[in-house]
């Protein structure tokens, strides 16, 4: 299974300036590399045919004079991601399936309600009352009653019982078929268009990209919109690893010894970020690089490890992706859902979703911690 570990933060103004302008150049080509890879990808699906001659690698590596590792690690992220919006796009289609199924379960349900009510109307209105079997209506003398589940409804008479609760309830329950006929109808067309539509991707969240004709700040001062939105689309570096190499990467080196992460740009230059640690994973890290490095037969028994790079403005965060063994004692499967907990001071929360996602319930467990000592709190 695949671990991210994180670094503590590498600040910028401990970097020289030349080292920051070329890593921001690599990774604004890199992503630019990764939209146009997207984009492409889409394209082709929806036109239903090849836009260029030669394979995705090869164009990204022409057009954005990319070698080999930044090309490939560009093209692998935009076919994950669009294989992700397909999977997702399934998923959402199986769950609009099921809702399609139980709305019409209900409508079956109210429509059959409505076919007592008018029966009853249409016996009310010969002057002979009845009511179908299974129903929880009483007629004694010539007082008529329901039966409910915390109380009892009682009319005095066949006209208030008409006027006041048949009409009353025929007129609910038409409404009620209304909407759930028309909500059948947009599921409908949702359904169609989730077996149909080839989804897309805005780079940079949607969210604020409509920012720029919503919020009056942006409206009035567009260019600093476009200065937060190019760094939003323009955050992250990620290369993915090769099990042949001597690192397990050949843009990322790091020296366990010395703590330094060594980068080559993709015009090539060379960079060093000096003191790159890992506060949770480190030995993990330390060990993994080790075997790598004594691993003789690599193209066999070698790890890849990716490394990803993301600007949080001030300060870079390196990531170290490996793969590392499954607990045999944890369990992962999430086909009868997930229970998630999250540990507090004075409380456990926990959630329970579906093994779709959808929520079912959380809550909490409290305790007190008054009067007790470090040792008894742990």
């Amino acid at each position: 299974m695949k671990k991210a570990y994180f670094s503590k933060r590498v600040y910028k103004i401990d970097l020289p300036r030349e080292m920051v302008d070329a890593l921001s150049e690599t990774i604004e080509t890199f992503n630019q590399a990764k939209r146009f890879a997207f984009q492409t990808i889409v394209r082709e699906k929806r036109w239903n045919r090849k836009l260029y001659p030669d394979s995705l690698h090869l164009v990204l590596k022409r057009k954005y004079q990319l070698n080999d590792y930044y090309a490939n690690s560009a093209a692998r992220e935009a076919k994950a991601l669009f294989t992700g919006l397909m999977t997702l796009q399934k998923l959402y289609e199986k769950q609009t399936q099921e809702k399609l199924k139980k709305l019409k379960k209900k409508l079956k349900q109210e429509r059959t309600k409505l076919t007592n009510l008018r029966k009853i109307k249409h016996s009310c209105v010969k002057g002979a009352l009845t009511f179908p079997k299974n129903t929880r209506f009483a007629k004694h003398n010539n007082l008529i009653s329901l039966s409910r589940k915390k109380d009892t409804l009682i009319w005095l008479n066949e006209y208030l019982f008409e006027h006041q609760y048949l009409d009353v309830q025929m007129k609910r329950v038409q409404a009620k078929i209304g909407h759930l006929t028309h909500r059948q109808s947009r599921l409908t067309q949702k359904l169609s268009s989730d077996q149909t539509h080839i989804p897309s991707a805005v780079f940079g969240s949607k969210k604020l990209f409509r920012s720029q004709f919503t919020i009056r700040e942006f409206v009035r001062n567009h260019d600093k919109w476009k200065t937060l939105f190019s760094r939003a689309r323009n955050k992250q570096l990620i290369l993915s690893g090769r099990k042949d190499a001597k690192h397990g990467n050949f843009v990322f080196q790091y020296a366990p010894e010395t703590k330094e992460l060594w980068m080559t740009t993709s015009s090539g230059k060379t960079l060093m970020f000096s003191a790159v640690t890992f506060p949770y994973g480190q030995e993990m890290i330390e060990e993994v690089i080790m075997i790598q490095l004594q691993c003789k037969n690599k193209k066999k028994h070698g790890k890849p490890i990716a490394w990803s790079v993301e600007d949080h403005g001030e300060y870079y965060i390196v990531k170290c992706l490996v793969d590392m063994p499954k607990n045999p004692h944890t369990n992962y499967s999430t086909s009868d859902g997930v229970i998630g907990v999250d540990c507090n001071l004075e409380h456990f929360a926990w959630a329970n979703v579906t093994e779709d996602g959808n929520y079912k319930g959380s809550g909490s467990l409290r305790f007190s911690i008054m009067g007790k000592s470090t040792g008894q709190i742990t």
